[in-house]
């Protein structure tokens, strides 16, 4: 647990130490983008929107299934009530994550459409 521990924290430090450095560079580098880089950044996001799209709606209904399945699970075997209630936080702990990841995309591609 110890090892898992120190990847997570080394993991963060680099997050936040190349946070820092990026955003120097991008103070000290103003380099407009042409305009053909424009239009294939916008084409790259949309093909990537529509592929997020479908799995986040395949990863949502599989989540539904998933926590029907831990619900019946909860009340057909009582003694395996609070396993069934961990699992389905988990599962919509994850699926949260998933469904903000899919709605910053799409704010990010309808903001850049206008």
């Amino acid at each position: 647990m110890y090892g898992l521990r120190s990847i997570f924290i080394a993991i963060s430090i680099g997050i936040i130490i190349g946070v820092i450095f990026g955003g120097l560079k991008s103070i000290f580098r103003r380099k407009a983008p042409s305009q053909k880089q424009i239009e294939f950044v916008r084409k790259l996001v949309n093909k990537f929107a529509a592929i997020l799209k479908y799995s986040t709606i395949s990863l949502l209904v599989i989540g539904l299934f998933w926590c029907i399945y831990f619900l019946l699970l909860g009340i057909i075997v009582p003694a395996q009530t609070e396993y069934a209630a961990n699992m389905s936080e988990l599962i919509v702990s994850v699926l949260t994550v998933i469904s903000i990841i899919f709605a910053f995309v799409e704010f990010v591609r309808r903001k850049d459409e206008k």
